[in-house]
């Protein structure tokens, strides 16, 4: 059964991707100090403004006191990019009376843009991307002038990224544009506090810092020095998301490397499973994979199955109905393993209760040898 798994390399994925978007940065625009959050936003100098919003806004160069901007880099190559865009046309759409200005930038040449407009949405044969991307500024800069400005000054090396530009011109967040929702609705509304972004940014830059020593313990098969060091990078970390992500890998690491008692690693489980017990799916994620590794063997104390069983199947109860069905699933093998049939079953058939799911014949394959040995 395809399930996520946290592997130590998409881990150290992860932790970069939801760091590379807060770098150092400064309260006010400082030559001695990197360009991010709290500095000046340049000025655009963007060569092509190829869509304006149905004629509601104008090519800006200067940003205007009083007005926000989001200012996003995409490129037709770039699946992500393309996935955001209904999002920003509906941002753009909720936000057009309250000066807010969205301005979508790539750095690749106008027919390349102009020939990708032409294409059809995907999953849609009667709307365009132009049509679609009308909605907002969209725009290309071949000479790249924004690009430098922005993305190489801000060493952000992805896309899509969004900076957004508060009413005093400063740069007030930077990351991924599907999650800007909340700090733009509160910049609109006068109540971000950029000193706290700053603060945040900059201890996510530190602990990848730290980070790094971590990761090259890792890579030097060094696990019991890497985990110690990577123990006081929790410690100092005060974003509990960040946190239950190094606790994350941390687990990985215990249970992946085969250097690592059970004794050991139920402990460091049952506090990760502990520090995510709001979030079902991750719950779900980390359950499925403790009951790989009781599978292979790694885990044979009954209890400590039966207890992750038991926060599964409390997960799954709090989970949407498009994923309640995995999370029972899970409950249902890990009961299983923990050799409670009664319980395993009730989970397994509440599984089975959307067929719709891709792996619906699996989840009935298990639930029909559960009932096997039922009877």
């Amino acid at each position: 059964m395809k399930r996520f798994r946290w592997f130590v390399a998409s881990a150290m994925l992860g932790l970069f991707s939801a760091t590379c978007s807060t770098i150092p940065s400064a309260s006010a625009q400082d030559d001695e100090k990197p360009f991010g959050l709290g500095s000046k936003a340049p000025a655009l100098d963007i060569e092509h403004w190829v869509s304006n919003g149905h004629d509601a806004f104008k090519p800006v160069s200067e940003f205007q006191p009083g007005h926000v901007y989001v200012v996003e880099f995409w490129a037709t190559w770039c699946g992500p990019c393309i996935a955001s865009m209904p999002h920003l046309a509906e941002t753009q759409e909720k936000y057009k009376d309250k000066k807010v200005q969205l301005i979508s930038v790539s750095d690749e040449d106008l027919d390349t843009v102009t020939e990708f407009l032409e294409g059809n949405v995907r999953g849609s044969e009667d709307k365009t991307y132009a049509q679609l991307t009308s909605a907002y500024c969209l725009t290309t800069d071949p000479d790249k002038s924004v690009y430098a400005d922005y993305m190489e000054a801000a060493n952000q090396n992805g896309i899509p990224t969004a900076f957004i530009v508060g009413k005093k011109g400063l740069v007030e967040w930077i990351g991924h544009p599907m999650e800007m929702d909340e700090p733009l609705e509160q910049i609109v509304a006068d109540k971000w506090d950029l000193e706290a972004a700053i603060k945040k940014a900059e201890e996510a830059a530190k602990a990848q810092q730290a980070l790094q020593e971590v990761f090259g313990k890792f890579q030097q098969g060094e696990f019991e020095e890497g985990l110690e060091l990577l123990d006081k990078v929790i410690s100092a970390t005060k974003d509990e998301q960040m946190a239950a992500q190094l606790r994350g890998l941390k687990l990985n690491v215990m249970m992946q490397t085969g250097s690592f008692e059970e004794a050991d690693v139920i402990p460091v489980a049952k506090e990760v499973l502990k520090s995510v017990e709001a979030q079902p799916m991750s719950v779900n994620n980390i359950a499925w994979m403790i009951y790989e590794k009781a599978e292979e063997g790694f885990f044979t104390d009954k209890p400590f199955l039966g207890e992750v069983a038991a926060m599964a199947e409390k997960a799954a109860a709090a989970a949407g109905k498009e994923e309640d069905w995995q999370v029972w699933d899970t409950a249902g093998h890990l009961y299983f393993l923990a050799e409670n049939l009664e319980k395993a079953l009730e989970s397994q058939k509440k599984a089975a209760a959307n067929p719709a799911s891709e792996q619906a014949p699996e989840v009935a394959e298990f639930l029909k040898k559960l009932e096997g040995l039922k009877k």
